[in-house]
Order: structure tokens, then C-alpha cells, then sequence
């Protein structure tokens, strides 16, 4: 059966479903064709359905059982991935399933998401086969989306929420393992609000020596404005930003013990000799349960190498916010307009500011105590032979919530591969061991919850 599993992999990962490149479109087309019809063989109900925004990626439906004394299960992953060129520095093609001899397989899409949505499938295919009494209903709901923000998710969702009834709980697929040697199941996510901060002058770009200690220079005022929002210490200077972080609880603070994390192993990964706090759990709650802010770039400044002496006319600084329970990422973003036109006043500057919300997510904070993660605790320590973590993380699946008010139903965060597989990056890969491992987990988790484990 690992043949069959990983010969599956290998055609899945051939397609190049580069959601962000619209000249793959039918590619993306062909990866949801693929899925759809290997959901059809195993005998699910399984259709094609066109995104609600135009010039979007189709999803993916499924379903199987009707059985009203029995629960049903949401799978969600996305089968697009992120671009992989040869010349980006991979060893071997991104698209052709490429084993090195190191139990591990390489391909664009291995962890994230196109192992995931292999492990799913042939879990299910082996429940189908070993039991004619499939312990769940299971619906399916795969996007080609994700790695562009999810366009016309929701709406779609939404329109076609009839096809998948009554659900009980949801499975995210889209995750991976807080460390190497360790299973975890998460259950939070950071919510996020993106800005653009603008700042123009003069009409065009200037000369320096034509300007420079004449004019208010907009870079400068940008500057000062972004020095303004952060602390050295990492603490957001914004206006009433904490107010409504929600405190610790003991019962969260239980959920760091269990936890394999090296404050040195992380600082050599980053490649930073010192972080903002040195203390383990601290960090690791700076990462996922405390809010930040964080600057990314400036945008029409100088940024290639060399000298030149322009003095921009507009300037564009782009910073985000993570937030956590029970910031609004709608009332979030207000405060720092707010915050920022205050300190551009201070400025009494002749320059303009104009300030652009980019996108937001809600977060998403799941309850470590209900069946979801009290049946896929089990299944972990079933097949694994070790007591999982509780993990969070610091970034960002807006579709989460969303899918929970949508179903009123709660969800999970079932990681497949290990953190350093690479997603996103270079030489992406999965272990074959866990590819294996993950699909023994969800037919255990399915027959845990069948039984009430």
C-alpha cells in the first residue's frame, strides 16, 4: 500500500498548480479533475465547483454517509502550492516526486498541501475497505486558493453550504508538526491586519542636491511614523492595542509543559544570536498568544545596490499586525489609523499621509477539551507511542473561523509533516514515514470519535 500512496503523491504533485500564476490555470483545473475523481473511485459523492470570484481556482466537494446517529467530519486542505522553479535553488525538478534515499520524498506541494490531501484520501479509501460500517459521515472540501488568500473561498462556501448539511467538527489539514520528533495538534491561529502608511510630496522624485535641507522629505516622515509603533522591546505603542487581549488562564498555561522547544535551536534556525525574551515559554507565547507588530518594507524608497541620490516623492510603508482573542482586526485596524494620523499631526509636516488597509483575518482559538482533540489525542498517542503537544502558531488561516460560524462547528489543526519540510521553500518534502503515519492517525481519530474516545 506505501506504493500506492506514494505513486498517487507523485501524479498529484506533477501538476503544476501555482495558484498565484493565472497561466497555470488549467493545470489548477486538472489537480481539482484528479482529486475529484480518485474521491469518486473510493465512492464518494464528489463534484467540481466554480469558484464565485472570477478568474479563481474550482474547489473541491465531497461526501459520504447520511447517517443521523452518526457524526459528521469536515476535511478542508488546498490543493494549490506555492511557485518552484528549478533555478530557485532546488536540487531536483519541484514537480516530478523526487526520493533521495533519505526516507524522505521531495516535490512542491509534499507537506503543504498535496501530502496531506493524499493521506486523507487513502485513509478514507481503507476505512471504506475495511468496514461497511464507516464510523463517520465525511464531507470534503478542498480550495485551490490558499496560497493567494483564499479569493471567492467564502463566498463559494457560502452559496453551496446546502451540499454538505449538518457537520460536528472540522478537520484542517494544513498544518505540520511543532517539531521534528514530536506529533502536536493545534488549536490556535493569529488573526492579522495588513496596512499601507503613504506619505507624498513633492509631485516627482527629486535631485538631493536640488532639495535636500530645502523641502520636507517624505521618507523622513515615514520614517519617524514607523519608529513610533513599536518598542525595542517588541511592545506596540498603538493606543488601547492590548485592551481586549484576553489573559492567561492556568489552564493555558498547562498546555506550554508539554512542549519540545529549544531556545537555542530556534535562534540558530532564525540565525539571531539573542531573541526579545530568553525564557522558553515566554518566547513561545510571544510567538502565538501575544499580540505584535511588524514592519515589512518601504515601498518607492531606494533599495538596490549603489549609490543614488534621489529623494522619493511618495513613499509607502507596509506594516501588519498579528492579533489574538479578542482583538477585531476591523476595530485593530481603526486604532491604528487613528494612532497615526495623531503622530502625523505632531509632525506639522506639508505632506500628505493617506493610510490603506491591505487585508485582515480573524484568529481562531480552538477548545483543547472537546471531542475533536480528545479523539485525535488518542489516535496520536495510538500509532506514534508518544503523548502529543497542544500547539499554536503565530500565523494566520482566516478560513478557520470562518468555517466554524459558517458550520457552527469546531475545528482542529491536524499537522501530517514536520516543521522542517520546508513548506514554501526549497526542496519542500515530506517523510514517507509520516505521509504513512498521518493516514493511520485520521482512520484512528475517525473510529476515536465513532466511539466517543
Amino acid at each position: 500500500m506505501d506504493d500506492a500512496i506514494i505513486d498517487f503523491l507523485r501524479q498529484l504533485i506533477a501538476f503544476k498548480s501555482v495558484s498565484s500564476d493565472k497561466n497555470q490555470a488549467n493545470e489548477s483545473r486538472k489537480t481539482a479533475e484528479f482529486i475529484q475523481v480518485k474521491l469518486e473511485e473510493i465512492g464518494f459523492h464528489s463534484k467540481i465547483v466554480s469558484n464565485e470570484e472570477k478568474d479563481k481556482n474550482p474547489l473541491v466537494f465531497g461526501k459520504f454517509g447520511d447517517d443521523r446517529n452518526k457524526k459528521t467530519i469536515l476535511f478542508y486542505s488546498h490543493y494549490d502550492v506555492q511557485p518552484a522553479e528549478i533555478e530557485d535553488g532546488w536540487d531536483t525538478d519541484p514537480f516530478v516526486l523526487t526520493s533521495k534515499g533519505d526516507e524522505y520524498v521531495y516535490g512542491r506541494g509534499t507537506d503543504d498541501d498535496k501530502g496531506p490531501i493524499t493521506a486523507t484520501i487513502f485513509a478514507l479509501s481503507e476505512l471504506l475497505q475495511e468496514n461497511n460500517d464507516f464510523p463517520v459521515n465525511v464531507r470534503i472540501l478542498y480550495e485551490g486558493e490558499e496560497e493567494s488568500s483564499s479569493g471567492g473561498f467564502e463566498e463559494t462556501v457560502l452559496k453551496n453550504k446546502d451540499f454538505f448539511g449538518q457537520v460536528d467538527g472540522i478537520m484542517i489539514l494544513d498544518t505540520s508538526w511543532f517539531t521534528d520528533g514530536q506529533p502536536s495538534l493545534d488549536y490556535g491561529f493569529r488573526g492579522i491586519t495588513y496596512l499601507a502608511v503613504e506619505i507624498e510630496g513633492p509631485s516627482s522624485d527629486q535631485h538631493s542636491g536640488m532639495v535636500g535641507g530645502v523641502i520636507r522629505e517624505p521618507l523622513i516622515d515615514l520614517i519617524y511614523l514607523m519608529s513610533r509603533f513599536v518598542d525595542l522591546n517588541g511592545k506596540v505603542l498603538i493606543d488601547r492595542f492590548y485592551d481586549k487581549v484576553n489573559p492567561i488562564t492556568n489552564d493555558e498555561k498547562e498546555l506550554y509543559k508539554n512542549l519540545e522547544f529549544s531556545l537555542q535551536e530556534f535562534k540558530d534556525t532564525v540565525g539571531v544570536s539573542r531573541l526579545l525574551n530568553e525564557n522558553a515559554t515566554e518566547s513561545l507565547m510571544n510567538m502565538w498568544r501575544n499580540p505584535c507588530l511588524s514592519i515589512h518594507g518601504i515601498e518607492g524608497a531606494f533599495s538596490a545596490s549603489g549609490a543614488k541620490t534621489v529623494v522619493p516623492g511618495k513613499v509607502i510603508g507596509k506594516v501588519s499586525m498579528r492579533l489574538v482573542p479578542n482583538q477585531d482586526p476591523e476595530e485593530i485596524t481603526d486604532l491604528f489609523i487613528q494612532f497615526t494620523e495623531k503622530e502625523f499631526e505632531k509632525l506639522d509636516s506639508p505632506n500628505k499621509l493617506s493610510i490603506s488597509p491591505l487585508g485582515s483575518g480573524d484568529w481562531w482559538f480552538g477548545d483543547v477539551n472537546n471531542f475533536l482533540f480528545t479523539a485525535g489525542k488518542a489516535a496520536l498517542e495510538e500509532y506514534w507511542k508518544i503523548s502529543p503537544s497542544f500547539a499554536r502558531s503565530g500565523g494566520s488561516i482566516p478560513i478557520i473561523p470562518f468555517m466554524e460560524k459558517t458550520f457552527n462547528a469546531p475545528a482542529i489543526g491536524v499537522g501530517i509533516g514536520q516543521p522542517s519540510d520546508g513548506a514554501h521553500g526549497q526542496n519542500e518534502r515530506i517523510r514517507i514515514k509520516n505521509l504513512v503515519g498521518g493516514k493511520e492517525v485520521i482512520k484512528l481519530t475517525l473510529k476515536n470519535i465513532s466511539a466517543d474516545v
